[in-house]
């Protein structure tokens, strides 16, 4: 799943342009892309009740037309109620900033200014909108929005050489052109309209947002874990990404739940541990549940201790039980680390029921689906 792209807009600063007559460029004021840089950092970093007071200074620097408020505005409410999904406190106005980051970018392309900035507004907002649309299931209205979505795309090739921060959509457009018809076959005969990707030229990229990027590197770290854990199978790169976002953005606990999730994917079991404890005292049900998950994990790989494992797997798949499809991944490791108990039991019967159970909650090739498929043969 395509987890969320988001990017944050820079701007330019009105008032000593308008008074010679100039449009906005971005890097016309350095003091608006500072600006622009904090907020971001303030996102990033959960301070979200700060970025709010922020937001509203920043209308004193920049037109309430351009396209970076709705941006950032979504970019914040995406954080605060990450993973953001279709049952998210915020998801409707969520999707509402989106819709007006669109229009507002539209608008500045019309009249041929801040070109740049414009496209990656709009390329974000259209971007997001299809993963929803794709989330829903209305796969038509998603290929209706992925149409403009591409249009933004194939300007943002051409600009990434002079704005590096085209290089993160261009990295995810070039992974999932050839790893999302896979695995959603629904989409394969439409696939002719867009352009050919290339997966590994697409981590790459990825990698270098990690590095290079300023506003998109957090989203960049985030979509390469989700990679390289679920499709690649490498988790001590998807530990090295976000280890660098830890570093930097240490109250942000989606992060830090990523990184307790990378630890123990590549084994380092002993580091994870403060992380799953700083994940039980979290009161969302989702953070409870991945806490308790990975404390089965611990018990289980760690201390081979699948008794111990037992209750934590099962409390996992009792917190996630309200939840919707955003926990089915953690649902399925669940149910596999009840079926090696089983194994373990050799009681084979309840086993095979439990692999199945993992097997119908799968969405990625690891760290369930091949094991299951092996123990269900």
């Amino acid at each position: 799943m395509v987890r969320a792209v988001s990017a944050i807009l820079l701007l330019l600063l009105c008032c000593p342009l308008l008074l010679r007559g100039q449009a906005y460029t971005l890097y016309g004021d350095p003091k608006g892309l500072e600006d622009v840089e904090r907020i971001t950092y303030l996102i990033y970093d959960a301070r979200h009740q700060q970025v709010d007071r922020e937001l509203e200074m920043l209308k004193h620097r920049v037109p309430a037309s351009h396209p970076v408020h709705p941006l950032l505005k979504a970019l914040n409410l995406y954080w605060k109620d990450a993973p953001m999904h279709l049952a998210s406190p915020h998801y409707h106005e969520f999707v509402q900033l989106l819709h007006q980051t669109n229009s507002q970018a539209e608008a500045y392309l019309d009249k041929g200014m801040d070109k740049t900035v414009s496209v990656f507004a709009a390329l974000t907002a259209n971007s997001l909108l299809t993963r929803f649309h794709a989330e829903k299931g209305d796969y038509m209205a998603a290929l209706k929005q992925a149409r403009p979505t591409y249009g933004y795309m194939k300007e943002g090739f051409e600009l990434k050489e002079s704005y590096k921060e085209f290089y993160f959509p261009t990295g995810l457009y070039n992974y999932y052109r050839v790893k999302y018809p896979d695995l959603h076959p629904v989409y394969k005969s439409f696939m002719w309209m867009f352009q050919d990707g290339n997966k590994s030229l697409g981590l790459q990229q990825l990698e270098y947002s990690v590095r290079n990027n300023v506003f998109t590197k957090a989203e960049a770290a985030v979509f390469l874990v989700h990679l390289y854990l679920y499709y690649e199978n490498q988790p001590q790169k998807a530990l090295q990404s976000i280890q660098i976002l830890y570093k930097q953005f240490p109250n942000n606990r989606f992060i830090r739940l990523q990184l307790a999730e990378s630890l123990i994917a590549a084994r380092h079991y002993a580091e994870a541990a403060p992380h799953v404890a700083y994940l039980l005292k979290e009161t969302d049900a989702y953070y409870r549940a991945a806490g308790e998950l990975f404390s089965g994990l611990l018990q289980e790989k760690q201390h081979q201790n699948h008794q111990q494992a037992l209750p934590h797997y099962h409390a996992a798949l009792s917190m996630a039980a309200p939840l919707n499809y955003i926990a089915d991944t953690y649902r399925s490791m669940a149910h596999a680390g009840i079926a090696r108990y089983y194994e373990a039991k050799n009681q084979q019967e309840k086993a095979k029921k439990a692999w199945q159970q993992a097997l119908d909650l799968a969405m990625y090739e690891y760290p369930v689906k091949q094991e299951a498929k092996a123990h269900l043969k």
